[in-house]
């Protein structure tokens, strides 16, 4: 047996590769962060899917961390299971808008507790049309304004989080429906205000 027929090689491989589909994102995107050899009490490891028949045997495999928290279990032969997420559908926004003549600034802060329903539905909208999970870093928007608005959003759903920062431009924004967002955000953010520390 080689590295490369490993059990442990082949339980990662395929724990890596179901990720990277489930996710929609490339291969070398996904980080393993634990592995530890286990012992599964059934066929299903532990884990039966509908009218699975499990047979009753010990089923040696691995349990595998990924890094934005999905576990894996897995047998030696690298068929794998992903353990059910825990219930963590809380819903947290954080947006900054900063900069004109003065620079001004502006902050909004809201979670599920603060929001009503509707717009927490409105912001799980936004999250699909943006792609915001996937959106790179920095957006463009043309060519910036210089005394224009630089925009900070954060977005949380559970555990999984990202931000991203735009900016006030001429020229067609890369993501419309992200500058759809930050128009929403705008409006429920205090007016832009000079900056207490200047």
């Amino acid at each position: 047996m080689d590295a490369h027929t490993h059990s442990a090689v082949i339980a990662v491989a395929s724990v890596v590769a179901d990720a990277a589909s489930q996710l929609g994102v490339p291969v070398a995107d996904i980080t393993v962060d634990y592995l530890e050899a286990r012992d599964w009490n059934d066929s299903c490891l532990g884990l039966p899917n509908g009218n699975d028949a499990c047979a009753d045997v010990v089923t040696p495999g691995y349990l595998v961390v990924l890094r934005n928290g999905f576990r894996y279990r897995t047998d030696r032969q690298g068929n794998v299971r992903r353990e059910p997420e825990p219930v963590d559908t809380e819903v947290r926004v954080y947006f900054k808008q900063a900069g004109g003549l003065g620079g001004w600034v502006s902050e909004y802060v809201a979670d599920t507790s603060t929001l009503a329903a509707a717009d927490v539905q409105q912001l799980r909208q936004f999250i699909d049309e943006s792609d915001f999970f996937h959106l790179p870093e920095e957006v463009g928007n043309g060519t910036p304004l210089a005394d224009g608005y630089r925009f900070t959003v954060f977005l949380a759903v559970g555990r999984r989080n990202h931000t991203v920062q735009t900016y006030e431009g001429v020229g067609p924004p890369e993501s419309p429906p992200l500058w759809e967002l930050i128009t929403w955000l705008q409006q429920r953010a205090p007016a832009p205000h000079p900056r207490l520390d200047a």
